[in-house]
């Protein structure tokens, strides 16, 4: 078995770059996720992905539904065990229904899901695939989500192949409890 390489950073002992960034974590989250653990070992780093990530648990243009399946989405398609267990609690909390959920799991696009949730859906699966779409594909993903809403879904999935990336990377298992990742 592979041993967790997770070396978290001693808010006591930060470098004054870092207790800036914790300190920014705290504001914004009142908390320091576990991916900051890995990126605060490059502060300036850490600052950016504070921004992007604090953003993204706070989309002005998504709803959290929107959000935790692009989320676990990005999740199963890296494979990664902590980001999957963790939000797939999130997705069914936020309302993404269990059968969309089961789909994404199994590496599917979720059928049956009607509205704008089911144009996320197929958004994510198409920039997941490569983002290579024909013109009527991406005007009608134009004319539901606004430009505003992609651009958030891709800001979304590359944070996330980054946080999935860092927890395997780092051999961090899926954990029992309610914590977040993002």
């Amino acid at each position: 078995m592979t041993q967790n390489r997770l070396e978290p950073i001693d808010p006591a002992r930060a470098s004054e770059a870092q207790q800036k960034v914790i300190a920014r974590l705290g504001e914004g989250r009142g908390r320091i996720p576990t991916p900051f653990n890995i990126w605060l070992h490059n502060p300036r780093l850490a600052e950016g992905m504070e921004i992007i990530g604090t953003h993204v648990d706070h989309s002005p243009v998504l709803s959290e539904a929107e959000t935790e399946v692009a989320i676990l989405a990005t999740a199963v398609f890296w494979r990664a065990p902590y980001v999957i267990a963790n939000h797939r609690r999130h997705a069914l909390k936020a309302g993404v229904p269990e059968e969309a959920v089961a789909a994404i799991l199994a590496g599917r696009r979720p059928e049956n899901v009607d509205g704008r949730l089911g144009v996320v859906c197929d958004a994510v699966g198409d920039i997941l695939a490569g983002g290579v779409i024909d013109d009527a594909r991406f005007a009608a993903y134009e004319a539901t989500l606004g430009r505003a809403a992609i651009a958030e879904l891709l800001v979304t999935i590359g944070y996330f192949t980054s946080v999935s990336l860092a927890m395997s990377l780092h051999a961090l298992p899926p954990r029992d409890g309610t914590g977040d990742v993002g």
